[in-house]
């Protein structure tokens, strides 16, 4: 299955499914992408296929917050404020959600007692690797 393909059957599942609305395709952008809000929170999430960095990023984000159980509700607090100050904008100039993501990783590695490790501390390096090379192997 092609890119286009596999976006367009993740905007309709997205279209159906009670967790999102104002589901969108953007085919056009330099990654191709299907936006949607998460219907709780409001908070925008961006979908794309075949993005290697996205699929890293996303590993390496999801290890840590395996690591530390106060990351994801951080990084949506944050990204909840930044929403309601209208920073959260990068096409206005504003940032992108991932930025908020990155405060707060650096926030809680750089407490006097860290509750997360540097990205070149051996346990998520080791991890995060791990998950690379089996994505590589499937």
């Amino acid at each position: 299955m092609h890119q286009p393909d596999v976006l367009l059957v993740v905007k309709e599942a997205l279209s159906e499914s009670p967790y999102f609305y104002h589901v969108e395709a953007d085919f056009h952008a330099r990654v191709p992408v299907v936006i949607c809000k998460e219907r709780k929170s409001g908070l925008i999430c961006k979908v794309s296929a075949g993005n290697e960095n996205a699929f890293q990023t996303t590993s390496y984000l999801s290890a840590l917050a395996n690591m530390e159980r106060l990351l994801l509700p951080l990084v949506l607090g944050l990204r909840h404020w930044a929403q309601i100050c209208e920073i959260d904008r990068p096409e206005e100039g504003g940032l992108p959600p991932y930025v908020f993501a990155l405060m707060v990783i650096f926030y809680l590695q750089k407490r006097k007692e860290p509750l997360l490790p540097t990205y070149l501390n051996q346990g998520v390096c080791v991890f995060f690797f791990f998950l690379h090379f089996f994505w590589e192997m499937n």
